[in-house]
């Protein structure tokens, strides 16, 4: 399942299916009866009966049309779907998260909406959470599928579009400013007339209430000084433009700080006016909802903007924090925002042949808190803190995360203990009202006339207290302890890597670390830090190995040749547990391959011994073969070298790497590094490096892991891997061949020539035939790679075949100059070698031209398959006049295919 959530079109489908719950879901909303005066009609009644225009109606026929609208989005997504592109699931993502919030607000304003309509409202949030978080698994499958062969440039601030966004922000902030004085503060009742409280009517028509007026010249003054800082910044713009982004930050969180202080003064009137009997509501929201909204848009770009800063070391791709900490807090706050609806306080009377009861929710509190008893309004209150807290610290926690900010498991940790603390309150308000139910019985009488519910005279009744409140604590606490269990606090991980970059010495980390806090965080995190267990694991091995060495030599070859060594591969896969079936030629075509060069194509239908015959070879001479199943979605070299994560400091080998370290710490042993079904992917996206380095001599061949340097830190001491140099460079041993099994299918890429020039390719086209006559195994014997290698160096040295003065060579180049097939220097070599290899196999036979036409077919012939070719038969006379044979059964199986 974890590797499916590493698959764009997986997470991409559940995206499109969460938002097709989500559209059904909304129509199912919107298909429901409203409450009272409402309680006849839904949305799309209220939608048609647009002429009566009230503001319900009016309400309706926009969320008719916003409804439609949402198709777009759908449709969007599928379209990113295809393009394996974002930008469409985040547009629906955006658009559905608006439209559940035009249901708040509806209901906010209204109030029309029933339990049942609030409760898939939340779902719905919660949904489109979930829509999120997939997206963003999605965002970094898609990073990690894309070919990233292009060295990296550094690209600078002013050469990016990030200042010019924050900019665009800016101006949207002043401008959400400005409507706080055209919003009304607060509304209420005066006789048949309603009240709007707008700060711009103090000006133009001489509002005189003390509080507007009060409240007027304290949010001007901040309005001039938000200006005034605002000017600030544009100057910083055009000369400085990392302090642009740097007062932006500031500017945003200014203006959130004024729009919060104009919501509060909205519900403080609010509130008073209530408790005065006053029909009152507020419009405060809107500029603060506004605010919120643009500051999750500058967390992204801030998040951006933090890879360029000068504090993070170049070599660190600063990426988004671990998102499940930011998932539980969202949890947390959906289950204190379901206080709302869950009956805070449950109040029972019963008597003899009665019982009658008052259930109040979260909302019912607020709603009617103003004709409660006190007691029952400092529920309301705690409700309404409540909720501004849960709010307030969930958009720091999302601008926390958005912005990659160093400190955002902070963020996190205060949002879960404010969440904590007021579902705790709360839990235990019930029973605080039932330990109080001594004190004042008449508050419980007086609450079941105001809701209408008649009590009998009689002396002798009964009544309880309870809460259902608790089981939001008890659901918010299992939260907390799957944090616990999972780690969410461990550590700051982005201030870990600051701070590891500061204890390193990196110049951009601040030197050597001085300094009491990174001092503190060396020696308490770093003492005992291993960037790559799996790197440990093999070092302490070392030990073991060279006792297997030891055991191994015991069997050793020394003084052989290359005909004994073919003869024995033959005899020991004959007697062998699988009884394989491999001719001498067979294997001097495989011995020769492998001294020509260091990576060979095995390749052919499937079931002819591909795998078999390396396998079987390196076990015969006490050799290591590691197979490495190559899949369809490899995209880059990551995929064989594996991954470092910045966060967590560590970086994880894939089994590719791991099989490359260990033969570097067992360089006596002939190794094989299999490819299984390496054509499944396009090899040069995932093994370019390594094609490259087959160009470098032997010794000089190294690849670079990650741009840091890797070592263990234990008691204070750096230790080094035993096999990296400068601890991020693996040398590529020279007692490493690469081999390649490659089936020829619909469901594999062709081969290009780039790998087929650097390669030598042996063709599997016939199955082998069943081996009847075998005797007991044979043992094994220990051929090293110095004893192989020493056997190829004196084939090559000792070997009289020149191919640039072969008359068969000139004869194939010369057939095949027509169809623009050629060859190089490096062929001509590799050819030079297999042919003197080949005939070291059989010392005492000719077969100097079996050779020159096993190597050419394989390397040249061979590409004739992707040529046009208008005279078959004459190009098989040609061949045939040269007597090369093979190539002309080639040739005629192109005819018939």
């Amino acid at each position: 399942m974890r590797n499916l959530f590493r698959k764009p079109w997986f997470t991409g489908t559940l995206i499109i299916g969460l938002m097709l719950i989500v559209f059904f879901l909304n129509l199912w909303i919107m298909s429901m009866k409203l409450t009272f005066p409402y309680q006849n009609n839904n949305f799309w009644q209220l939608a048609a009966n647009l002429s009566v225009g009230n503001f319900a109606n009016i309400y309706g026929f926009i969320f008719m049309l916003l409804f439609y609208i949402s198709i777009l989005p759908i449709l969007l997504s599928g379209l990113s779907f295809i393009r394996k592109s974002n930008w469409g699931f985040m547009s629906g993502i955006i658009y559905f998260l608006v439209f559940e919030s035009l249901f708040i607000i509806f209901q906010s304003i209204f109030g029309y909406l029933s339990i049942f309509s609030l409760i898939l409202v939340i779902i719905n949030f919660v949904l489109i959470v979930g829509m999120f978080v997939f997206l963003i698994f999605r965002k970094v499958s898609l990073q990690q599928s894309k070919a990233l062969i292009k060295s990296e440039k550094e690209v600078k601030l002013t050469e990016t579009k990030i200042p010019l966004f924050v900019l665009l922000i800016d101006v949207i902030a002043i401008l959400v400013l400005i409507s706080t004085f055209v919003v009304p503060v607060y509304s209420m009742v005066e006789g048949n007339t309603i009240y709007y409280a707008i700060l711009v009517n103090v000006l133009f028509f001489g509002d005189t209430r003390l509080e507007v007026l009060i409240y007027f010249l304290g949010n001007f003054a901040l309005f001039l000084g938000m200006l005034m800082y605002f000017a600030n910044c544009i100057s910083n713009y055009f000369y400085d433009k990392d302090a642009f982004v740097k007062k932006s930050k500031n500017l945003v969180t200014l203006s959130f700080t004024i729009t919060l202080m104009f919501f509060l003064m909205g519900l403080v009137m609010n509130i008073v006016h209530t408790l005065n009997g006053v029909v009152a509501q507020t419009f405060a929201f809107i500029p603060m909802s506004l605010i919120i909204g643009l500051i999750f848009v500058f967390s992204i770009f801030l998040g951006k903007f933090n890879a360029f800063n000068k504090v993070v070391n170049k070599e660190f791709k600063l990426k988004y924090p671990r998102i499940e900490p930011l998932v539980y807090v969202i949890l947390m706050t959906a289950v204190s925002a379901v206080l709302l609806l869950l009956y805070v306080i449950k109040i029972e009377i019963t008597s003899t042949g009665y019982t009658s009861n008052v259930n109040l929710t979260g909302i019912d509190i607020l709603r009617d808190y103003a004709n409660l008893d006190p007691g029952y309004r400092m529920v309301a209150f705690a409700l309404v803190v409540m909720l501004i807290a849960i709010g307030i610290t969930l958009v720091v926690a999302i601008a926390a995360y958005l912005a990659k900010y160093r400190h955002f498991n902070s963020m996190v940790r205060a949002a879960a203990g404010v969440n904590i603390f007021f579902v705790f309150i709360l839990g235990i308000s019930g029973y605080y009202f039932q330990i109080g139910q001594q004190i004042d019985q008449t508050v419980i009488l007086g609450i079941f006339d105001y809701y209408g519910i008649g009590v009998p005279a009689a002396l002798d009744y009964e009544y309880a207290i309870r809460t259902d409140a608790i089981y939001a604590l008890i659901a918010s606490v299992f939260i907390l302890v799957i944090m616990i269990m999972r780690k969410a606090f461990d550590r700051d991980e982005l201030s870990l890597l600051d701070a590891n970059l500061q204890v390193s010495g990196d110049p951009a980390g601040g030197g050597s670390g001085s300094g009491a806090s990174s001092h503190e965080i060396s020696e308490d995190t770093f003492n005992m830090f291993d960037p790559c267990p799996g790197f440990t694991e093999l070092d302490s091995k070392v030990d073991a190995f060279m006792k297997d060495i030891e055991e191994r030599r015991t069997n050793q070859k020394t003084e052989t040749t290359l005909n004994e060594l073919v003869n024995f591969i033959v005899e020991y896969a004959r007697n062998s547990r699988l009884h394989l079936s491999y001719t001498p030629e067979d294997i001097a075509t495989f011995v020769a391959g492998l001294g020509a060069s260091k990576l060979s194509i095995l390749q052919g239908m499937s079931g002819t011994g591909k795998t078999s015959l390396p396998k079987i070879f390196s076990e015969a001479i006490f050799g290591n073969c590691e197979i490495i199943e190559v899949e369809s979605s490899w995209k880059d070299k990551n995929e064989l070298l594996g991954y470092y994560n910045e966060f967590s400091m560590k970086y994880t080998p894939k089994k590719f790497t791991l099989a490359l370290y260990k033969a570097a710490l067992n360089q006596d042993i002939f190794t094989f590094i299999l490819l299984d079904e390496m054509n499944l992917s396009r090899i040069e996206y995932y093994f370019s490096d390594f094609l490259s380095l087959m160009e470098n001599e032997e010794g000089h061949r190294e690849i670079k892991l990650i741009n840091i340097k890797l070592a263990r830190s234990e008691n204070g001491e750096s230790t080094n891997y035993l096999a990296l140099d400068e601890g991020h460079t693996l040398k590529v041993p020279d007692n490493v061949w690469f081999i390649g099994t490659a089936n020829r299918d619909e469901s594999t890429f062709v081969i290009s020539d780039k790998v087929y020039d650097r390669a030598h390719t042996m063709n599997f086209t016939k199955r082998a035939p069943k081996v009847r006559n075998y005797a007991n195994p044979m043992p094994k014997q220990y051929y090293n790679y110095e004893t192989i290698n020493q056997l190829f160096l004196n084939a090559k040295a000792n070997g009289d075949f020149d191919a640039e003065q072969n008359e068969v060579i000139k004869g194939v180049e010369m057939l095949l100059s027509p169809f623009n097939i050629s060859f190089g220097n490096r062929i001509l070599k590799q050819i030079e070698d297999f042919v003197n290899i080949y005939k070291a196999c059989f010392p005492e036979e000719d077969v100097e031209k079996e050779a020159v036409e096993k190597i050419l077919l394989s390397k040249v012939v061979a590409k004739l398959e992707v040529k046009t070719i208008d005279d078959k038969e004459k190009l098989e006379m040609a061949f045939e006049k040269l007597g090369l044979g093979q190539c002309v059964d080639f040739i005629k199986r192109l005819d018939s295919e």
